[in-house]
């Protein structure tokens, strides 16, 4: 619209140069502050509070070191990370095959359907003395834990990502003519993925879970054994120092998989930046 006077029309505002890039210098900012904050006030209740019940994080710092140094830390983590690998991959394996197998077959579902309600519905820390029981104090134990604790969510998010896949995607498979195990391989997974991969989050946080229990009540090893045993002393650094180790392992796998949907998968996050 143009004035009386036959000047131009107004200039609309430019969405792209408003604010562009203060919500990532802002957000950035907020979380520095946050965190120097929280550090500043973990610090300084050191002042206040025994050691005993809380340690301040300069502490935690030389007790990081220490254990680093001394090796302790090292073997700790690479232990508990090839036994979380191993059993998230196996959970995998089975979760996502047998998630797959149910979502195209109405037979399968019916009847695995009840099995995997009931195990789902099962405390599963309840199972780890039946885990020791049936491997003993090692490894396998630990892995299978991991394995049982991670496993349903895998299977339930790739059923449900199978059954969801839109109509128009399995008339595609159809007017094609692909043989079931094309269809299944070419279509119902790629447009499951996203379930998928948000189910391999969950699991791997699972799993960080299942290491931990694990690793303090058979055999006391790796992450797991090293936070009992700073526990059972009172060695409050350095129990915090392998707390944070073992988020750091999680961070990592975390950090694995969105390299692997950023490369691999980039239209997840497209598409969902794309709704937002």
């Amino acid at each position: 619209m143009t004035d009386a006077a036959g000047s131009s029309p107004l200039a609309a505002p430019n969405p792209g140069r408003l604010g562009r890039g203060t919500p990532g210098r802002w957000g950035n900012a907020a979380f520095l502050v946050s965190f120097v904050l929280l550090v500043a006030g973990w610090q300084l209740s050191g002042l206040f509070l025994n050691s005993i019940f809380i340690s301040t994080p300069a502490a935690v710092a030389g007790d990081f070191a220490e254990i680093l140094l001394n090796g302790k830390l090292a073997d700790a983590f690479l232990g508990s990370a090839f036994e979380m690998g191993i059993g998230v991959l196996v959970a995998s394996v089975v979760g996502i095959g047998l998630g797959v197998v149910m979502g195209r077959s109405r037979t399968a579902e019916r009847t695995f359907e009840p099995i995997v309600n009931f195990a789902n519905a099962t405390p599963t820390i309840a199972l780890l003395p039946l885990m020791e029981i049936w491997f003993g104090l090692g490894v396998a134990a630990r892995v299978a834990f991991i394995v049982i604790i991670c496993i349903w969510t895998l299977l339930i998010n790739t059923l449900t990502g199978i059954k969801n896949v839109s109509g128009g995607y399995r008339d595609v498979a159809r007017s094609f003519g692909l043989t079931p195990l094309r269809a299944t391989r070419l279509v119902y997974l790629p447009a499951a993925m996203p379930f998928i991969l948000a189910g391999l989050r969950i699991a791997f946080a699972q799993a960080a879970v299942g290491m931990i229990l694990s690793g303090q009540e058979v055999g006391e090893s790796g992450l797991g054994g090293l936070t009992m045993e700073y526990a059972t002393f009172y060695q409050t650094g350095h129990l915090v120092a392998a707390i944070l180790a073992s988020t750091g392992l999680a961070m990592l796998a975390f950090a694995g998989l969105r390299l692997y949907q950023s490369k691999r998968q980039p239209w997840i996050a497209a598409s969902a930046a794309g709704r937002r």
